[in-house]
């Protein structure tokens, strides 16, 4: 097998070393790839602690689960353990199966998948060569997202999987909806308070701790988002486009704030004027009318407009009108949970749909109805800019969904929120997301390979505009394309100029500018030799756009890559793309 590189600087090798260029090449990706080991786990080192030792692993996609476990860990610290936080890409199963105490904190991502980071761990737990984890303590945190059919799945999968081998569960898990601060708070001091007498009362003597201080928490959340003016917007996609691309640009001057490239911005949107009047309609509520919510008489126009959600049918919402609608097909889709099926008929549907279609039958009162209503979901939207690039601002490059169905038009809430209603000069509700995982690599000298279709070239702007602000010497290597060239090659000028100059490298895939379809991964073959030298040297791999399609076909097409130009066959290029993964050097951003 092709000797996997974990490439970076050759520099670590004194000059007169002693060894041929291959050998060279080899020697410096070991020692590079060791040192971004080092720099990635940089906050655990050796220290001196008294306490019972306390195994927290977390699977994260977006961050939220990473914060929950070092939460746990401030906890476990204040109750005299002893925490070692560890991301499951960095967990060995034998080792975890010898510790006595362990929490687990992780989401669940797209549609019942394990976390990017959690996937290799998963596997090897998974396998009937398992370890026991009879001398065990456990208990799992699941985050999650009600509005969808595998709600915190993988934390379920965990707390199953480590009961089937022998662990002993301290505390039930606790499945955490999107507002998942509270439970998650409520399950930390159960799960420690119980779990802090279990096992023997050894001390740790020399375990790894927390010896440098973790990022601050931003003073900003979804409970208390930060207003950043809109600044500029406007369109990117020509008039003749198929589709509508925006660019965004917001102030974060005088917030204290700032991201790194790679992070997500999240948008606290509000529901689109024409939307709330239909519904309204539907139940003939005045302007100015109140009712109950929550223990609270509000105004309903405004709890329609800026607080809960009313284009995505909640699964509260679906319950109570499927079984009065009068149409048995839907209903026994409910009943049955055909989850596939459902999701078909619900495709494209909003709140207003199925209240047009069933409440003549149905009958649903106001008052039902709004015991069914979720707040208004933040979107999370992958940051187009480098701070180092454009000082106090953040850009997002967004597209717009619009479409008609059934003679009403729909409109996507965050997209067309910044689109057609907030006005340049608004303050808009805002707070950032970090996302460790999915980062510039450390060392300025590593070459950097970007699949980007679409609006996902967005993380990619920035990472380029970073390296461009770092004077990094790492060559990067962008794959672009949509449908047409002329209507939609976003941020051209930028990329030209920037290939011009020999900081970018370019391949383009239009697919509707001739007759055979073209994609990004068809480039990706087409370049496959280049493609895989660039990996052996030590080349980090970054996925960000359509998870369902285009990123699987993408991962399908990477290992093909790495079968022929590697000259292995599929279990290997398996192998060799799960290291890709385990040294973070296979990350993705996709939805």
């Amino acid at each position: 097998m092709t000797q996997l590189n974990d490439g970076l600087k050759k520099s670590l090798l004194p000059a007169n070393a002693p060894f041929s260029a291959e050998q060279k090449t080899w020697l410096g990706g070991f020692f590079s790839g060791l040192r971004s080991h080092l720099a990635i786990t940089q906050s655990l080192v050796p220290a001196q602690v008294a306490g019972k030792p306390i195994t927290i692993i977390y699977g994260t996609q977006t961050g939220n689960a990473e914060n929950c476990a070092y939460d746990v860990a401030d906890a476990a610290t204040a109750l005299g353990l002893a925490p070692v936080v560890m991301d499951m890409d960095d967990v060995e199963l034998e080792e975890l199966a010898q510790a006595e105490r362990i929490l687990v904190c992780t989401s669940t991502y797209g549609e019942g998948e394990m976390p990017d980071n959690a996937a290799a761990l998963w596997e090897a737990i998974s396998s009937d060569h398992a370890p026991s984890f009879e001398n065990s303590f456990f208990s799992v945190l699941a985050l999650g997202d009600t509005g969808y059919d595998d709600f915190c799945l993988s934390g379920k999968q965990w707390d199953e999987r480590l009961a089937e081998l022998g662990a002993t569960r301290i505390a039930d898990r606790v499945d955490c909806d999107v507002d998942y601060e509270e439970p998650a708070a409520e399950w930390t001091a159960a799960a420690l308070e119980i779990i802090k007498d279990k096992g023997s009362e050894a001390a740790a003597s020399s375990v790894p701790t927390a010896a440098a201080p973790k990022k601050a928490k931003s003073k900003f959340g979804r409970k208390n988002p930060m207003l950043a003016p809109l600044i500029a917007k406007r369109r990117l996609t020509r008039e003749q486009s198929s589709k509508e691309i925006m660019h965004f640009e917001f102030s974060i001057a005088d917030t204290g704030e700032s991201y790194e490239a790679g992070d997500a911005l999240n948008i606290i949107p509000r529901n689109q004027p024409a939307l709330v009047a239909e519904l309204m309609a539907i139940f003939n509520i005045a302007d100015d009318q109140q009712a109950d919510y929550e223990g609270e008489q509000v105004v309903l126009k405004s709890l329609f407009t800026d607080i809960v959600e009313i284009r995505t049918p909640s699964k509260d919402f679906i319950q109570l009108i499927a079984p009065l609608s009068g149409d048995n097909t839907f209903a026994e889709m409910v009943v049955n949970k055909d989850n596939t099926g459902l999701n078909n008929f619900l495709y494209g549907k909003d709140v207003v749909d199925l209240l047009n279609a069933y409440n003549s039958v149905a009958n649903i009162s106001l008052e039902d109805l709004l015991k069914t209503l979720k707040a208004i979901a933040p979107r999370a939207y992958s940051i187009a800019s480098s701070v180092n690039a454009h000082k106090d601002e953040v850009h997002l490059t967004i597209g717009s969904v619009r479409y008609n169905q059934e003679g009403r038009d729909h409109n996507g809430v965050c997209s067309t929120f910044l689109a057609d209603i907030a006005n340049e000069g608004e303050g808009i509700q805002c707070y950032f997301a970090p996302n460790k995982a999915f980062s510039v690599p450390e060392d300025d000298s590593t070459d950097i390979i970007m699949v980007g279709p679409g609006t996902g070239i967005a993380p990619f702007r920035g990472f380029i505009e970073e390296r461009e602000a770092r004077n990094a010497s790492g060559q990067n290597w962008l794959f672009f394309g949509d449908r047409n060239k002329e209507n939609d090659f976003i941020y051209r000028e930028q990329l030209e100029s920037l290939e011009a100059k020999g900081l970018l490298r370019l391949d383009l895939a239009f697919s509707r500018d001739q007759e055979a379809k073209i994609y990004v991964q068809t480039r990706m073959k087409e370049k496959g030799a280049e493609f895989f030298e660039w990996l052996e040297k030590g080349a980090y791999f970054y996925i960000c756009g359509d998870a369902f399609r285009m990123a699987k076909d993408v991962d399908a097409t990477i290992h093909e890559i790495v079968m022929e130009h590697g000259n292995m066959d599929k279990a290997a290029a398996e192998d060799y793309v799960n290291a890709l993964r385990k040294a973070k050097r296979y990350v993705r951003d996709v939805y």
